[in-house]
């Protein structure tokens, strides 16, 4: 009677360990599907510029990507020791 419990367990193990390699499987397929659209989503915010390839690239050299420098709030000074 043991040895058909244990038969079961390895045969559970089997089974959860082919679940999890097929999960495995759909989930690298998802993520390629991912990475795919998320390069065409690029692709096509690039030619929607109207650019020349070197005018992108002068573009993207530029630095015109960069996000301009946050402006520094000014702060006022309370009392200066130097004016009591």
């Amino acid at each position: 009677m043991a040895m058909n419990k244990l038969e079961r367990i390895e045969k559970d193990i089997e089974k959860t360990k082919d679940k999890i390699a097929a999960l495995q499987k759909q989930l690298r397929e998802l993520e390629a599907a991912k990475t795919e659209q998320e390069n065409l989503q690029i692709v096509q915010l690039v030619r929607g510029l109207n650019m020349t390839p070197q005018e992108f690239a002068a573009f993207v050299r530029g630095g015109a990507l960069q996000a301009p420098p946050a402006p520094q709030p000014e702060f006022e000074q309370e009392g200066n020791a130097d004016e009591e």
